[in-house]
This record gives C-alpha cells, structure tokens and sequence, in this order.
C-alpha cells in the first residue's frame, strides 16, 4: 500500500475516533439509565450528586449568594452600560439585561434573603413557599444546568446528533415535520431533565442547526419531564402502584399531543429562517447515491472535525452554565415562590379556575372544585398539580392531574423562563397559547385513558 493511502486510512481513522468516542461518552452520560443504591437514575445524576455533595451542607448560601451576585453585576451593567460584549463576553452574557428582568432577578435575590434570615412575612419562607423551592427546587436547578452544560458538547459537537438525525429525519418529518435530531433532545428529557433536552435544542438553534420554527416546536413539544422525576409527580399523586401504565399514557398523549401542535398556530407561524448571526450550518440532503447509513456517517464525521478541543469544550460549558444560571436561576425562584404562595395560601387559582370548574361539573367528574385548579397551575410550576393531584380522592382524577403536571411542559419556573431568555422567537402570550392549547389537548386524553384503567 503507498504512503498516500495509509496516510488516508490513518487520517480516516482518527477522523472516525472523534466522532465515535466523545459521542459514546454524550450517550454514556446523558442517554443511559442506570440504578445506584436502589435509585434510577443516569450517570449525569451521578456525576451531578458528586459535584453537589461537598456544597450540601451550605447549599442554601451558595444559590442566595449567587442570585444576589446577578442583582449587582446585571444593576452595575443597567447604570453603567459598560462595553463589555467584546473585551468580557462571559460578563456581558452573565449581567446584560433589561429593567424588566432585573426586576425579576431582584425579586428572586428579595426572596431568597427574607428565606435565609427567616425575616419578613413568614408566608414567604414557609416550608411548602420559599422553604421548598430555595431548598430542594433550586439546587437542583442550579446544579443540573451547571453539570448539562458542561458535558452537553459531547452530545451536541461531536457528530452524534447529525448521526442519528439523518437516520430517524424521514418519520420525524412525517410525524412532527421536524427534523430527526429532535428525537435526542426528546430521549435526553426523558432520561435526564427537561431542562437539558431544552438545552440542546437551544443549543443547536444558536448553532444555525434548527430553524426557528423548528427549535420553538421542539422546545414546546420534546423537553418531557424525566423518568426519574415522573417517579416522584406519580408517587405525590399516589400513582406509584400504576406507574408504568400511566407513564405510558404520558408518553403517547405527549407525541399525539406534539403531532397536533406542530401543525397549529403559534408553532406553525414561526419563520422557518435559521439563527440570523450564523445562518444554516448543516446540509441533509445526500449526494449521489450513497447509503442512507453512509450519509449519516458521512455528516457525523464532518461534524466531528470541526469541534471543539476538550480543554475549549469545557470552558465553554462552564460560561454556558454561568451565562444560562445568571438568566434564570434569580427569576425561576421568584415565579415559583410566588405560584406555591398563591396555590397553597390564597384562593386565586379558585376563582381564576371557576369556568373550568363549571366545565368539569357539568361533565359530572368527581371533585371538580377541587381539580380544577390543578389544570392551571401547571402554567407557573410543575409539581404543583401533582400536590393538588394528592389531596383528591378520585385515582381518575388524579391520574389525570398527575399526567398533566409531566406533560404540560410549559412551567415559568423553569422552561418557561429558559425559553423566554433565550433567542428564540417566542413571548410570554405565546406560551400561555401553547400552554391552553395542550391542556385542550391532553385533557380527553388523559380522561379517556383514567376512565379505562378502571
């Protein structure tokens, strides 16, 4: 064999290795289930609760102390306007801002103080308020984007996405009209976090890989809560002795539920133009007559040539994490306080819900007052409904409640505010459309699928 062709084999190979092995450590990371001391859970959670661990007797500190630290470097940047987009990126990323969401991370560093001293109203750091999410919500917000971003390039950079997108790109455009990648950012929600399949998509949006349409329509449609905490909602709503077979409904009213909304305004209005800063960056259509298999290969490949050095990789994770904590975590913790205050405190989502109580009676479900308001306040926080979901006797009803809390998708304390801080073309009337739009949808769903399981 010549100098020539082993010189090409041996580039061929290397070639290869970069996309097949930092691609076996994304899946290895984000995509594979695995049980440690009883627990479900993935080797992201591992390493998740490894880097948690040391902080866990000062956690509490550490997010108070770090929202506040967002307050004046975003209130130094509102007075001051310094040029720091092009000397200081990560600065500009972590405190550029706007009066409106400086008044929401304020709001959340107000909050979080009055938690730390147990000063103010005692409503505020109750245990079920601000005790919870300052307590339990939001480290393990912060430390699941910290960790996501960190190790997400493995999955992203290297090839994988552009891999399995080829392969799956025909039935996912049949489907859902989405391109096939859109099926890892779904798998990485169901075995990771919703939070870290939105990542991706937003991720790949900025990286001129989805078109806006595309990325709106996956972010509102794919970033399902995971498994592990689809084990918590069920056992909250006393679920867990039934748990496969309402997980199950979860996961097919969530795909009847994706293939409807894709096809219906707000989604199906969005431009379908790429990120204007880097215009369309992947090419799907294959050339010649090469293999389905072979094409894919092929663009993984080219994909994995281009990426990153592991020591680049992680610095940018890292000021991917702190760009994205600086944005949300203030905020999140401020709508979710307020949402547990007003459902566990006042009766606002009574009166708000009253039309649908009035729906729900006249359908003669049982407990109708008392459920009604568990169909809205998903809209704010999560696991709301699913508290909402314990206290009612009817399992029918609570089945329902339950599946709608995993399956919604649209919570401001987390997905929302991640969205609505990103560059994607969506505002907050959009996700409250999105947000009715799946409840109507999911709703007969989760009705139907109640009244055959008894």
């Amino acid at each position: 064999m010549s100098d020539d062709k082993i010189q090409s084999v041996q580039s061929g190979a290397v070639a290869m290795m970069k996309f097949v092995v930092p691609s076996l450590i994304g899946i290895l990371i984000f995509l594979t289930p695995v049980t440690v001391g009883g627990k479900s859970t993935i080797i992201m959670g591992v390493i998740m609760d490894f880097v948690r661990a040391p902080f866990n007797s000062f956690l509490l500190e550490i997010l108070v102390g770090f929202v506040c630290v967002t307050v004046v470097g975003a209130g130094y940047y509102l007075a001051r306007k310094p040029q720091w987009e092009a000397n200081r990126p990560l600065l500009h990323a972590m405190f550029e801002t706007t009066p409106g969401w400086f008044a929401m991370r304020l709001l959340g560093a107000g909050i979080g103080l009055m938690v730390y001293f147990q000063a103010g109203p005692a409503v505020v750091f109750a245990a079920d308020t601000g005790g919870t999410v300052f307590g339990e919500i939001g480290p393990g917000l912060f430390f699941t984007v910290l960790v996501a971003c960190l190790f997400l390039p493995f999955l992203t950079d290297f090839g994988f996405l552009e891999f399995t997108g080829t392969l799956l790109r025909k039935p996912f455009e049949k489907l859902f009209t989405l391109p096939g990648r859109a099926a890892i950012d779904a798998m990485s929600s169901l075995v990771a976090a919703a939070s870290v399949g939105l990542l991706i998509t937003l991720k790949q949006y900025e990286d001129g890989r989805y078109t806006a349409r595309e990325a709106a329509s996956v972010a509102t449609n794919f970033s399902i809560v995971s498994l592990p905490f689809s084990l918590v909602i069920a056992a909250t709503a006393k679920l867990d002795h039934m748990f496969f077979t309402w997980y199950l409904t979860v996961i097919g009213a969530c795909l009847i539920c994706a293939a409807i909304m894709v096809r219906l305004k707000p989604l199906r209005a969005i431009s379908d133009a790429y990120y204007a800063p880097v215009g369309k960056q992947i090419h799907e259509e294959r050339e010649g007559d090469v293999s389905l298999f072979g094409w894919a290969l092929r663009q993984a490949v080219e994909r994995a040539a281009g990426a990153p050095t592991i020591p680049r990789l992680f610095m940018g994770g890292a000021s991917a994490a702190m760009s994205t904590l600086s944005k949300v975590i203030g905020p999140s913790l401020a709508i979710a306080t307020i949402t547990s205050i007003l459902a566990f405190h006042t009766s606002v989502f009574d009166i708000i819900a009253w039309p649908i109580y009035m729906v729900l009676d006249w359908m003669a479900l049982p407990e109708a007052q008392q459920v009604a308001p568990g169909l809205l306040v998903g809209f704010l926080e999560q696991f709301t409904p699913a508290v909402v979901a314990s206290g009612v006797e009817d399992e029918r009803m609570r089945f329902i409640l339950a599946g709608l809390s995993v399956s919604q998708l649209i919570y401001m304390s987390e997905v929302g505010v991640l969205i609505l801080r990103s560059r994607l073309p969506l505002n907050f009337m959009d996700l409250l459309k999105i947000f009715v739009l799946r409840t109507v949808i999911l709703f007969p769903i989760f009705l139907s699928a109640g009244y055959l399981m008894n």
